[in-house]
């Protein structure tokens, strides 16, 4: 395994994120598992390649990463943050939802701070979920 630095590794994920803001998906894609092979102990690069996947509306894929990602790490509130998205979006409310309320109550930080934004978002009707979604009618008040 080739030994980076933290820094390197940044500024290379950063890269890979503005390959991903100019629509540039088979860049980022490259970019983020170049990462993922040469730090194979972090969770970040799965998610980043999870979020191409949303962002090219693979869905399944995207969920798919994101459950990857927190093989590594388990507790990673930005694979949660990002997997209670897509779940969402792939119409899975109650279980999104949970996930997403779980995050905000239990981080402080950005993902925290993403997990309530989507939860309001979702709340207020800002934004539908799939076609289909099924919904429980348990848990429809944000904690």
């Amino acid at each position: 395994m080739i030994e980076l630095s933290k820094q390197h590794l940044a500024i290379m994920m950063e890269a890979g994120y503005v390959y991903l803001g100019m629509r540039r998906f088979k860049e980022s894609r490259a970019v983020f598992e170049g990462i993922a092979a040469i730090a194979p102990g972090s969770e970040i690069p799965q998610v980043a390649v999870g979020n191409v996947d949303f962002c090219e509306g693979k869905i399944a894929q995207a969920i798919r990463r994101y459950t990857k990602a927190l093989a590594i790490d388990p507790a990673s509130v930005f694979a949660k943050v990002y997997l209670g998205e897509a779940l969402y979006f792939s119409g899975k409310v109650d279980e999104a939802t949970d996930l997403l309320k779980g995050v905000a109550k239990g981080d402080r930080g950005g993902a925290g701070e993403f997990a309530q934004v989507l939860l309001d978002a979702i709340i207020s009707g800002a934004v539908a979920p799939a076609a289909g979604a099924h919904r429980s009618g348990k848990g429809k008040k944000s904690s």
